[in-house]
């Protein structure tokens, strides 16, 4: 009599690893990792933090002083219009309840809404009637705020500027 061989009961695995999709599964999610978090650290090393400020405690506690300069301008009903004038003129329109004393010159703030590096800081004049009127460089195109305020009152608008260099609220 011959002798036979016993048969394996699991067929014999031919395919190499790399033709598994299970192997592609358990090697590669962890590698597309691997490589996101490189990417990561990349984006955080070359990127500023524009909107952090050293000093956060001590604006926190300067809070309140700002709460009061803006109470008291809601109290005088305070409230301004901008215009920019072809890209170099800006003149604030203010209006107020009677009997409110304008000062000679304003302190304004043109921050934009996301870059800290191309805000502007100016003294604006009072040229009667409210109006005050200062000279620009220019805004680039996007959301600004404009802070107007003195000592004693603060008052903050939020305006877009066009391609143009027009301002729209």
């Amino acid at each position: 009599m011959s002798a036979q061989r016993p048969t394996s009961l699991s067929p014999q695995i031919t395919s190499r690893w790399h033709q598994e999709p299970l192997a592609w599964l358990v090697f590669g999610l962890p590698a597309v990792v691997v490589v996101a978090s490189f990417i990561t650290l990349a984006i955080a090393l070359n990127s500023a933090d524009g909107l952090v400020v050293d000093d956060y405690y001590k604006q926190g506690l300067e809070i309140n002083k700002v709460l009061i300069r803006q109470d008291y301008a809601a109290a005088a009903s305070l409230s301004f219009t901008p215009s920019l004038a072809l890209g170099h003129t800006l003149r604030l329109q203010f209006s107020a309840k009677a009997g409110f004393s304008y000062p000679d010159q304003i302190d304004v703030q043109i921050t934009h809404a996301t870059r800290s590096d191309i805000d502007h800081q100016l003294k604006l004049q009072h040229g009667g009637d409210g109006v005050y009127v200062g000279h620009l460089a220019s805004l680039a195109a996007g959301p600004w705020y404009i802070d107007a305020s003195t000592a004693e009152w603060r008052v903050v608008k939020r305006v877009l500027v066009d391609a143009l260099g027009a301002m729209q609220l």
